[in-house]
């Protein structure tokens, strides 16, 4: 599993309640619960997937598929982690995302995924992402940040 450097800007859990009960402060700008995921989560995709770029998985849909039962082990974590999220009171989904679509406006900053971008809020908010299967997301700490465009409209709000 790849790994995000460890910088003083990441907090590591072990577990999900001290994901949630970690307070973003300081230098730290991210929690990372840190864990081996174990069974086949390829086959769930190859069952779920469609023609569309980006296929929203409910958990009925998981519920109804039939799987190996290294695809049950797999089921049950992404199960388990629709549950804890839930009962935390955030609104889970699950995506198959085959590729996103670009921006095909003439931007001079575009904003589609394709365009290394890091995702800032000046106020405390809870987003959680989970990579079952392939490339994890990348982790930047604060410090490493250049920022290149500032709108003036922003700079003054």
């Amino acid at each position: 599993m790849h790994q995000p450097p460890i910088h003083n800007t990441i907090q590591r859990v072990t577990n999900f309640t001290d994901l949630v009960a970690t307070q973003l402060k300081g230098s730290t700008n991210v929690a990372c619960w840190e864990r081996e995921f174990i069974g086949d989560y390829y086959e769930i995709i190859q069952q779920c997937v469609s023609n569309e770029n980006i296929t929203v998985i409910e958990p009925e849909l998981l519920r109804s598929i039939k799987l190996s039962d290294a695809g049950k082990q797999a089921r049950n974590t992404i199960l388990n982690d629709f549950e804890l999220l839930s009962v935390y009171g955030a609104a889970p989904t699950l995506n198959i995302i085959k590729q996103y679509d670009r921006d095909t406006d003439e931007n001079i900053f575009p904003t589609d995924v394709y365009s290394f971008h890091i995702d800032r809020s000046p106020i405390p908010v809870d987003t959680f992402l989970c990579t079952y299967y392939g490339a994890t997301t990348e982790i930047l700490p604060n410090v490493q940040g250049i920022q290149k465009y500032l709108s003036q409209k922003f700079a003054n709000s």
